[in-house]
């Protein structure tokens, strides 16, 4: 039984974001349905390297089955900040793709992340496309990197996108990423100086950020605005003052359970602001119709996405698919 080992290039030319859409959606609906099963995320940092205070590099492992396919997928990514300095990608990983039937390992997707990007900017195209207005007037971008980038190029598939505002703590990676933006899309794109700035004036925003302090206050955001936070993936990360979501008309989690010690719920329900009752349920509900999504235009609706397993585990088996079809990878012998 041979291991089929995919490069992060192949993966590339075996899946289109508005494959991966489609796919995290689906995924989304069977965990709603009970027809899914996932273990425990895995958070951990590795400590700063002296004189540094803030991590030297985090690490993600999720993984999940879903019901009737062939393979359950552990995922593990991989965070390191301080690549930039050395000429390196922030991130890295793979994926591992396990026969359902033997329990042997059946793929290796060298994916370096890539595919967690991917499936992180479906679950904000998701989002929106429940969530988010029908006409959205201007995105703004609360983080200019890699992710800024992949939530673009997704919610440009599910909605038009005639303005955008981008902030960062480095103002020329979010000139850079206006100026991209404008070049490669023909979208009105432009940086904002203050964080303020980009979200009164925006009806969705994105916060794509590895912010430890709120950096949205519920202050700014005018009615009928949608928030997508993405950042705050493991328990110390936050990107939204928590009175914001006490303020929201309709909050939603990707997952409650994982939101409840992880995202940006996490923090609301820690300082007292919401209770579990305040959430109005998770992403798969609003999907499969069991819950609504946006009923008014002037309700304020925040979406926490830390990320599930579930989006893993379809991403990697349509890839797979489709790289089998495609005649893609090659062959370890065990």
């Amino acid at each position: 039984m041979p291991i089929l080992i995919l490069t992060e290039d192949e993966i590339r030319q075996a899946i289109s974001t508005t494959e991966a859409i489609d796919a995290v959606e689906a995924a989304f609906a069977a965990l709603a349905r009970g027809e899914a099963s996932l273990p425990g995320v895995i958070n951990f940092d590795l400590p700063p390297a002296p004189p540094a205070e803030s991590p030297q590099g985090e690490s993600h492992v999720k993984g999940a089955y879903i019901a009737g396919a062939p393979h359950f997928v552990i995922k593990i990514a991989n965070n390191f900040y301080g690549n930039r300095t050395l000429g390196l990608p922030i991130g890295s990983g793979l994926m591992l793709a396990f026969d359902t039937t033997t329990g042997f390992l059946d793929a290796i997707l060298l994916d370096n992340s890539y595919l967690t990007d991917l499936r992180t900017g479906a679950a904000g195209a998701v989002a929106v496309r429940y969530l988010a207005p029908t006409r959205v007037r201007q995105v703004a971008f609360i983080g200019a990197g890699t992710q800024a980038r992949f939530q673009f190029q997704a919610i440009a598939a599910v909605r038009s996108i005639p303005s955008v505002v981008v902030w960062s703590r480095n103002p020329a990676n979010a000139d850079r990423f206006a100026r991209e933006i404008t070049d490669d899309a023909g979208c009105d794109a432009r940086m904002a100086e203050r964080v303020e700035d980009a979200v009164r004036s925006s009806d969705l925003i994105v916060t794509t950020t590895p912010s430890r302090q709120p950096l949205v206050s519920a202050d700014w955001v005018q009615p009928g605005a949608t928030l997508i936070a993405v950042g705050s993936d493991s328990p110390d990360k936050q990107e939204l003052d928590v009175e914001l979501l006490a303020r929201a008309e309709v909050v939603i989690a990707d997952r409650l359970s994982q939101c409840a010690e992880l995202g940006e719920i996490h923090h609301a329900l820690a300082a007292g602001a919401i209770t579990h009752d305040d959430v109005a349920g998770e992403l798969g509900d609003v999907v499969v119709g069991r819950i609504p999504g946006r009923t008014d235009d002037d309700q304020i609706i925040v979406c926490d996405l830390t990320g599930v397993g579930v989006q893993d585990a379809a991403i990697a088996g349509l890839v797979l698919e489709k790289a089998r079809l495609m005649g893609l990878g090659r062959q370890l012998e065990r």
